[in-house]
């Protein structure tokens, strides 16, 4: 599958719009539904997806347990793949390595794709600005104040973040060490410090090609 539309990773704190985008829907029963769509959302109180058969037809409001994936279309013809599913974090703490899972699954948005692995961003919420281009929207002072990159590899049911917006080098490393303990020749060239700028989109593609 090839590499979905570079995203502009910005943060901002503008207003969504209410915009409905061309969308196929994949439910969780395995039926795909096609018209279109407002993007989906990790807010709060935005647990539906709200869909339409015509741009301008009635509303249909689906749980978002009902929606497994949805591909939004932009009028420029750039298409973004949403995937719904549980989070996991990685850290060490006091030399200790945690595995801590969100109680609710989240809506990441598809940013690299290989069939050995996935690289997704999560975000509070997602806009598409006038350029075409998807913006992830966060809140303040939570979870949601920064973009969180999370790994998934075809026999994983969870995606793993690995990495965020800010988060420190020597922080990653560790959370990539831990999400690629099964490979230790792997892991080792991650705490060597070979990927000097602890980059989850070098790092995924270099697991592509390591034997």
């Amino acid at each position: 599958m090839k590499k979905l539309i570079l995203l502009a990773l910005l943060l901002t704190t503008v207003c969504v719009s209410a915009q409905y985008y061309e969308a196929k829907l994949l439910m969780t029963d395995g039926t795909i539904k096609e018209g279109f769509a407002r993007l989906p959302s990790n807010q709060l109180l935005d647990s539906k997806v709200e869909y339409r058969t015509t741009r301008k037809g009635e509303t249909q409001k689906f749980e978002d347990d009902e929606v497994h994936q949805i591909l939004i279309t932009s009028e420029e013809k750039n298409q973004f793949l949403f995937t719904r599913t549980n989070v996991v974090h990685l850290y060490k703490s006091f030399g200790k390595e945690i595995e801590k899972e969100k109680k609710n699954k989240h809506w990441m948005l598809l940013y690299y794709s290989h069939p050995k692995i996935k690289e997704f961003f999560l975000s509070q919420r997602y806009k598409i600005n006038r350029k075409g281009k998807m913006i992830a929207v966060t809140g303040a002072n939570s979870f949601w104040s920064t973009v969180y990159f999370l790994f998934q590899r075809p026999e994983e049911e969870k995606a793993y973040v690995v990495s965020g917006k800010g988060f420190p080098n020597g922080m990653v490393r560790k959370a990539m060490a831990i999400y690629f303990k099964d490979t230790p020749t792997f892991a080792a060239r991650i705490e060597s410090k070979e990927f000097k700028k602890a980059n989850v989109s070098e790092v995924a593609k270099a697991y592509t090609e390591h034997e």
